[in-house]
């Protein structure tokens, strides 16, 4: 049975990170919809760097002439945070993007494709915190609907 988006970035993210790459600290790796209402917001940065992901959009193109098939685009947001400084940040942007672009050519069960997207830089350094969010698109081509 074939993974759901966020599960499958998930379980992504958490077998391919590389702590050597990232001064030895690996995130915590959450989908935010298995969360209590607000972690998100509450989660301690001080203990340890947070991925958080979330599905943003689902879309279904059908062909013209199979009828049984579509082809799947799902839009997941990486939302990768720190308070260990802008290099680490950085860090930990080139190796989302290591992963991402290490998986993107499917698994052959549960995608065809993953697609890296675009890159927004939130840090608010007022704060201490930096982040930034990823959008990435996995693709399933000719998914049996019928």
């Amino acid at each position: 049975m074939p993974k759901e988006s966020v599960e499958l970035m998930v379980d992504i993210f958490d077998k391919t990170w590389n702590r050597s790459k990232t001064k030895q600290r690996k995130p915590v790796i959450m989908d935010i919809t298995t969360l209590d209402p607000g972690r998100g917001k509450r989660f301690d940065l001080t203990r340890s760097d947070a991925i958080f992901l979330y599905e943003t959009a689902h879309s279904e193109e059908q062909p013209d002439i199979f009828y049984d098939y579509v082809n799947t685009r799902v839009n997941v947001t990486v939302d990768i945070r720190t308070v260990e400084g802008r290099e680490h940040l950085m860090a930990m942007e080139d190796e989302v993007r290591r992963i991402l672009h290490l998986k993107r050519k499917g698994d052959g069960l549960n995608y065809d494709r993953i697609v890296y997207k675009t890159r927004v830089d939130l840090s608010d350094r007022t704060k201490r915190l930096h982040r930034m969010t990823f959008q990435v698109e996995i693709v399933i081509l000719s998914e049996l609907v019928a």
